[in-house]
């Protein structure tokens, strides 16, 4: 197929979205929210909002796997990989679809700890990463550029002066 016409289910209902979001006055983020939930007749779009410290938390994974596993060396020239839960800590990596798998150890412990490792990986209760505040250059932007264009009773939820 061409690149940028392949046929992902997501992207038929992020179209839909789309198509009605067009049409549709938006002014704040609930705006929004209803925009994706009557975009799809069958409710098969749903949205999902971030409000405050309700709603996603973001863990950092990277800084508690970092003393377990080792980085993949060339990982951009790669394009298929292969893990499987009889080997733990071992990837294949395939350069192309049809090409000999290459097999690297990124778990930094002896095979006999393996086990040990993955359980302590299991238990581990990874910190939560705190949202920043939106910066102050992106605040005065949003006044002075976008504020202008949002309908009166939306302007100090949108683009409030800021702080």
């Amino acid at each position: 197929m061409i690149p940028g016409h392949t046929k992902f289910k997501c992207d038929g209902s992020f179209g839909l979205i789309k198509r009605l979001y067009r049409k549709t006055t938006v002014d704040c983020v609930d705006h929004v929210v209803n925009v994706v939930k009557r975009s799809s007749i069958t409710g098969l779009n749903k949205a999902r909002r971030y409000n405050g410290d309700e709603g996603f938390q973001y863990y950092d994974i990277i800084s508690g796997l970092e003393t377990y596993f080792k980085k993949l060396p060339g990982l951009q020239k790669f394009q298929h990989f292969l893990f499987t839960s009889a080997n733990p800590g071992i990837i294949k990596a395939q350069e192309v679809a049809s090409g000999p798998f290459q097999e690297f150890k990124l778990l930094k412990t002896s095979k006999l700890e393996t086990s040990k490792v993955m359980e302590s990986i299991k238990a581990t209760s990874f910190p939560v990463l705190k949202t920043l505040p939106m910066e102050l250059k992106r605040q005065e932007y949003l006044y002075h550029n976008i504020r202008p264009f949002v309908r009166d009773g939306f302007k100090d939820i949108t683009c409030p002066k800021p702080v």
